[in-house]
């Protein structure tokens, strides 16, 4: 077995310079933030211009009556959208139980395996004539690394 100690100098110093990367990160980020108002401030405005000319361009369109109006520069129109259907399952389902054919046609009897409680039966102990139908493959551990002082 090998000695944890022996890399304990290099995980730690590996832990540190995630910490150092990290901590350059904020640091690039928060001078991006200054950077970066400008641009900002011209995209709002920009976003507020097309959105402004998207309401401009739904009300010429309403109020031409037409449901598209081509141009040189592109087309604007109305997509049809379709309907949204609202089912009352239970109602439904009682409407197609009534008859032989509509029961075939639209009710699906659906039977499911109850995952969850086998395994905790199975872990217990509690099946004794189980012996097929389940492959337990024991998975490797996963890595993960926490670094102290929040980052």
């Amino acid at each position: 077995m090998v000695n944890a100690d022996v890399f304990k100098t290099t995980v730690e110093e590996d832990l540190k310079e995630i910490a150092k990367a990290k901590l350059d990160i904020l640091i690039l980020q928060r001078q991006n933030e200054t950077l970066c108002k400008d641009n900002d401030e011209k995209i709002k405005k920009f976003v507020e211009e097309i959105e402004n000319r998207e309401l401009s361009l739904e009300d010429n369109l309403s109020k031409s009556g037409e449901k598209k109006i081509e141009t040189s520069a592109g087309w604007c129109a109305y997509r049809v959208m379709p309907d949204k259907w609202d089912y009352d399952i239970p109602k439904l389902i009682s409407w197609a139980n009534k008859d032989k054919v509509r029961r075939e046609l639209y009710v699906k009897v659906v039977e499911e395996f109850k995952k969850a409680e086998f395994k905790k039966d199975f872990t217990e102990g509690l099946l004794e004539d189980f012996n097929d139908g389940v492959t337990i493959t024991p998975q490797p551990p996963k890595f993960n690394y926490k670094l102290n002082g929040g980052l």
